[in-house]
């Protein structure tokens, strides 16, 4: 009798403690999916949101950083020419502005993430090489003047030489090594020849491919020019600033010659630096600072790059060309342009777009009837326009 009771009471534990029916543990999964779902598609809309703004907040400090690294450089632009002997503060120092007037298609392909080159300007800034003392035009027996002149050439074929002489403290070696490594007047150096007028000055440039001592001064070779100053290929003048084919007849007899005086005109070493956009990959154009002859690129996804300047005002008078307004064709003669004469400048405003990596937006909004596609060019990334102005102000201070 007493192990009947007992098995009753284990029998009512047993039933008591029994599990999940499978209706019950079906549902509790039903729902646990619903929450989770839910859960993931929150979480992935955010994520995309997050992942959205990352994208844009890194595109803004890279356009911001790209412009700071300009306006300092245009800033300073032309600055180091000063000394005592060469107080010159006018052509061809300071900026030098290629503008790309093409467009459409041959800029950029419809419906495509492509750029090309013709989409971009370019920007050079001419500033001495801070490395390297300028030399003076030296012609024997020494003596200042013009009356026996140094020249550059007067055919445009084959090699011309120019002695300079060091100026104290300088000394001989210094110019042939300038004052670190790297400096000095070498092979591969380009220079600009700088005469000292009383309305200004004239030059020209050139490639050494030879530079030696010659008793205590310095023999320097290079390709020779024109007997107007210009230069026949851009092989001697990376810059474009004297080539014959792209420089303005009407400005070479008020920009440039080949005749320079003893004693009183400079020879002057350049580091020049340019700013252009590298479109080697046509789905990643690349805004690229050029020094010493090295690529560094400073911001990627760039679709815009411009280049506008305006011309100086002196005394309320606008010189020939000038307006408040800013050119977009450096080579128009049309107001507000200046016919290239880049010495006119005053002030330059630089634009920059740029975009967030082609293709990462295509379906990224659930409850969009299309892909998403911005106002710009009708793709399927978002774009970022900056612009600065900047005045050089070594081409200021002619004011």
């Amino acid at each position: 009798m007493k192990s009947t009771n007992m098995n009753r009471v284990i029998t009512r534990h047993r039933s008591s403690a029994r599990g999940f029916t499978l209706i019950e543990l079906t549902i509790a999964i039903t729902v646990f999916l619903v929450i989770g779902a839910a859960a993931m598609s929150l979480f992935k809309m955010h994520a995309s949101l997050f992942s959205d703004q990352q994208y844009q907040i890194g595109l803004n400090v890279s356009l911001r950083n790209a412009l700071a690294q300009m306006e300092n450089d245009v800033v300073n632009a032309g600055t180091g020419w000063y000394n005592s002997a060469n107080n010159v503060a006018s052509w061809p120092i300071g900026v030098k502005i290629v503008n790309n007037v093409a467009g459409g298609t041959t800029c950029h392909p419809a419906n495509s993430a492509t750029y090309t080159s013709s989409c971009f300007d370019t920007l050079s800034l001419i500033v001495p090489d801070p490395t390297t003392p300028p030399g003076q035009v030296y012609v024997a027996p020494g003596t200042p003047g013009c009356a026996t002149p140094a020249t550059t050439g007067t055919t445009g074929s084959g090699t011309s030489t120019m002695t300079i002489a060091p100026v104290a403290p300088t000394t001989q070696a210094q110019l042939l090594s300038g004052y670190q490594t790297g400096g000095g007047f070498t092979v591969g150096s380009q220079v600009i020849f700088v005469h000292v007028g009383t309305s200004g000055t004239l030059m020209t440039t050139a490639i050494l491919t030879a530079a030696s001592a010659s008793g205590g001064n310095v023999l320097l070779t290079y390709g020779a020019t024109k007997n107007d100053g210009t230069n026949p290929t851009a092989s001697n003048d990376p810059l474009d600033l004297t080539t014959t084919a792209n420089v303005d007849p009407a400005l070479i007899s008020t920009t440039l010659t080949n005749s320079y005086c003893s004693g009183t005109d400079w020879v002057v070493k350049v580091a020049p630096i340019r700013y252009w956009v590298n479109t080697a990959t046509a789905t990643n154009p690349t805004l690229t600072r050029t020094e010493n002859g090295i690529d560094n690129p400073i911001a990627s996804q760039i679709i815009g790059f411009k280049i506008g300047a305006s011309t100086v005002v002196l005394n309320g008078t606008a010189v020939s060309g000038s307006s408040g307004a800013y050119c977009y064709n450096a080579a128009s003669t049309t107001s507000p342009c200046y016919d290239n004469q880049f010495d006119q400048i005053r002030s330059i405003r630089i634009s920059l777009i740029g975009r967030t990596p082609p293709n990462i937006y295509i379906n990224s909004n659930a409850n969009a009837t299309t892909m998403f596609a911005n106002s710009f060019d009708g793709q399927s990334y978002k774009i970022q326009a900056l612009s600065i102005i900047v005045n050089p102000r070594n081409l200021s201070m002619n004011d």
